[in-house]
């Protein structure tokens, strides 16, 4: 029989963790808290003030969740059909949403009153948003337009068009009360100026455009859809800065985290990437 030297295996001594800013960060993360709804969640959005509530979208209501207790504080269940994109304003007083039938309604947080019902759209009412005075609501809908309201005189001040399908997609300016961007199942994403009461830009993503936002600055413009996410410089008429594609299937949301240092994207392939916005690593 053939005999064998055994052979000495060497141990190597492990590597040292490198304990960088976002590692800290993550690791002071507590455990996850399941939370359930009552249907699939359409939009969550967080109110800019303290305690900073959070509004979950679902079914036909809105539920406003306390982050500590992760209780429902607030339900607001005004829908008769789907709500859809229920958004704080700045002050986290108000909250506009839409619906299935293409109304736009306005509540007061505390109170869960409806302030406000705009009518004018024709299709289901995807996202609402608030303009940066807070003075006037961006509504974008399936009807292919992007509506303009007043909130003081409830009157529909603009609609704007142009897109050739669903407009599923869309944010307003965070600096800029005038400034508008929608992106649609056309792959076109459109900026309009309330002040020329028309469009001023157009970029092509080269996918259908699932979700928009802003940077804090006001000049750079963020969209996902496909598989990737693009960044745009809208003060240099649109030109593309990078191109993120570390998603398998499309992105369907984008969020900005630690004051808009960390940019977060989530896709249907269940994985949330996490990025550097002054990298786009």
């Amino acid at each position: 029989m053939a005999q064998f030297k055994k052979t000495d295996s060497k141990i190597y001594s492990k590597t040292a963790t490198v304990l960088s800013a976002d590692t800290i960060y993550w690791k002071k993360l507590g455990v996850p808290t399941l939370v359930k709804e009552f249907g699939a969640i359409d939009y969550i959005d967080f109110s800019p003030v303290e305690p900073y509530l959070f509004a979950v979208t679902a079914s036909v209501r809105v539920q406003i969740y306390n982050p500590i207790t992760k209780l429902v504080v607030k339900n607001i269940t005004k829908f008769q059909e789907g709500a859809h994109g229920g958004s704080f304003r700045k002050d986290g007083n108000l909250l506009v949403a839409g619906d299935e039938l293409g109304k736009v309604r306005l509540f007061d947080v505390t109170t869960r009153t409806i302030l406000r019902f705009f009518e004018g759209h024709k299709a289901p009412v995807h996202r609402t948003f608030f303009t940066a005075d807070g003075h006037h609501v961006a509504s974008f809908s399936d009807d292919r337009t992007v509506g303009y309201w007043d909130i003081a005189t409830e009157n529909h001040l603009l609609s704007f068009t142009g897109h050739e399908d669903y407009i599923r997609a869309g944010c307003t300016s965070p600096i800029s009360p005038n400034i508008i961007l929608s992106g649609g199942y056309d792959r076109k994403i459109r900026m309009y100026d309330t002040r020329a009461k028309d469009c001023v830009m157009t970029v092509d993503h080269g996918q259908p455009v699932e979700s928009l936002l802003f940077l804090p600055s006001g000049g750079i413009f963020i969209s996902a859809g496909g598989t990737s996410v693009n960044l745009y410089d809208a003060l240099a008429g649109g030109r593309q800065l990078a191109q993120l594609s570390q998603h398998h299937k499309t992105v369907t949301c984008l969020q900005l985290a630690s004051d808009g240092k960390r940019l977060f994207s989530g896709s249907l392939d269940r994985h949330v990437k996490v990025y550097d916005i002054a990298t786009y690593q």
